[in-house]
C-alpha cells in the first residue's frame, strides 16, 4: 500500500512539473533548451487570432541604448507599434515595424535606442493599436519590465 501511495505522489509531481513546462516552451524555451518558433502554427492556435508576442529581450533583462527585439505577431495590417516608458513614466522611444497579418503570424523586429541618466527599471510596449473602436477582441499586447543601463 505504501508502494502504490508513493508512486502516485511521485507521478503527480512529475505531472505538475510537465504541466509547468508548457507556459516556458511558448515564451522561447528554457535558457540552454532548444529555442522555440513562436510563429510557428502547425496545431492553428494562431489562426485568426490577432497577438503581439515578444521573445526577446526577457522580462528583467539588463538592456542598453541600441537594444534588438523580436518576436512574433498577426495584426491589422501587419503593423506593430512600440514603445519604451521609464520609471517616471516618461516616454524614452518609440516606433513601429512590420510582423504578420491577413496572410497568418510572422517575425518581427526592431532596435530601441535610448538615454537615461542612471540605471532604473522601465517598460516595453508592443502591441496594436485598436482601429475597431472598442468592437471585437481586444488587440495584442505584451509589456516587459526591463532595467535600462546608461
Amino acid at each position: 500500500m505504501k508502494d502504490a501511495w508513493q508512486v502516485a505522489a511521485l507521478a503527480s509531481v512529475l505531472l505538475a512539473v510537465a504541466a509547468h513546462t508548457h507556459p516556458a516552451r511558448a515564451l522561447g524555451g528554457w535558457p540552454g533548451a532548444e529555442a522555440t518558433d513562436n510563429c510557428a502554427n502547425d496545431d492553428g492556435a494562431l489562426s485568426d487570432a490577432a497577438f503581439v508576442m515578444t521573445t526577446s529581450p526577457r522580462a528583467g533583462d539588463r538592456v542598453a541604448t541600441g537594444f534588438s527585439v523580436t518576436g512574433c505577431s498577426r495584426t491589422f495590417e501587419s503593423t506593430v507599434n512600440w514603445r519604451l516608458v521609464g520609471r517616471n513614466g516618461a516616454e524614452l522611444a518609440r516606433g513601429h515595424t512590420q510582423g504578420g497579418g491577413v496572410d497568418g503570424p510572422g517575425p518581427f523586429s526592431f532596435t530601441v535606442s535610448f538615454s537615461v541618466p542612471k540605471q532604473e527599471i522601465g517598460h516595453l510596449e508592443v502591441f496594436e493599436e485598436d482601429v475597431s473602436g472598442g468592437e471585437g477582441n481586444p488587440p495584442g499586447r505584451t509589456v516587459l519590465p526591463l532595467v535600462l543601463k546608461p
